[in-house]
């Protein structure tokens, strides 16, 4: 059950980078040919599954961390509830705390709405796309819009120039005969 170096740095880059497979499967050297399908594919593999949940493992318990203190620490900042946090400066060299501050906010709207968005992806209500692939698709969806919209304005002008044809009594040719 060992890992090549390439698995070993996939799995290792998305512990590191927040959870994005194709930014780990680029770190990790991944050919970038459909980098996005095949590191989805990459991160199914139970073997590099269970290496990261065995480098997980270790620092939950130091942690004290479990899947249920996650999700409702992530729904109090989905809902907007009050939050305590803390944030300690250690100086290393001198071997000494140097602040060690509680302190408690509410989450704001973005805070919230990523939140809301991770515990739906968490839940499988909703897809975890990269941003590259939704780029592409709202360029595509642009570009049809764009494409939709000269057509109609192309096919209104043909109708206004053949209606005022009539009324000045010529002759409109229209060449909608595809080219073979």
């Amino acid at each position: 059950m060992k890992l090549s170096k390439r698995q070993k740095a996939f799995a290792d880059a998305y512990l590191t980078n927040g959870g994005n497979a194709t930014e780990a499967a680029r770190a990790a050297g991944y050919s970038p040919h459909n980098i996005g399908a095949n590191a989805a594919k990459t991160l199914k593999n139970p073997k590099i599954q269970a290496y990261m949940k065995r480098r997980l493992q270790p620092i939950e318990r130091k942690a004290d961390l479990d899947v249920d203190k996650a999700i409702i620490h992530l729904l109090d900042i989905g809902m907007g509830r009050e939050i305590t946090a803390r944030s300690s400066t250690y100086d290393n060299i001198k071997k000494m705390m140097l602040e060690d501050t509680t302190l408690k906010y509410s989450p704001g709207p973005k805070q919230q709405v990523e939140a809301l968005e991770l515990y739906l992806k968490y839940k499988g209500m909703l897809r975890n796309s990269s941003k590259e692939l939704e780029d592409q698709k709202i360029a595509k969806l642009k570009a049809d819009a764009r494409k939709s919209k000269a057509e109609a304005d192309i096919s209104e002008a043909k109708a206004k120039l053949l209606t005022d044809a009539g009324s000045q009594d010529r002759t409109v040719i229209v060449d909608d005969i595809p080219d073979e």
